[in-house]
């Protein structure tokens, strides 16, 4: 399972996530939806698409009506892979993330690495 987190966040209304993995090594058996983005009760649209054919997971989180923005720290979603077969697979993460002005909110991600033995 990989965490996607958020720390130091202020005021997101929409967040779009995309994570590239090495599909001859993994595969995405589900992906789950976190808490962070329904702070305060607010009503969440969760997209996601999952191209096990080129190793990329698309995630969309979209506060309805929202005027506050979900700020601080906590989980955007999880991914939840299945090992195809040992192997190292590098995880990258890229993103784009607005307030609910329509304000550009500033991303930054740390990448990782699965090695499946």
């Amino acid at each position: 399972t990989v965490p996607i987190a958020v720390a130091n966040a202020s005021r997101l209304s929409t967040v779009t996530v995309s994570l590239n993995y090495n599909p001859r090594v993994l595969k995405v058996r589900l992906v789950q939806e976190g808490s962070f983005m329904r702070q305060g009760g607010v009503t969440v649209q969760f997209a996601q698409q999952v191209d096990d054919q080129t190793g990329r997971v698309d995630v969309t989180f979209t506060r309805v009506s929202d005027t506050v923005g979900a700020s601080g720290a906590g989980m955007l979603a999880a991914i939840v892979f299945d090992a195809v077969s040992t192997g190292t697979s590098p995880l990258t993460v890229n993103g784009a993330a607005t307030a609910p002005t329509g304000t550009a909110a500033t991303l930054a991600f740390q990448p990782a690495t699965v090695t499946v033995r």
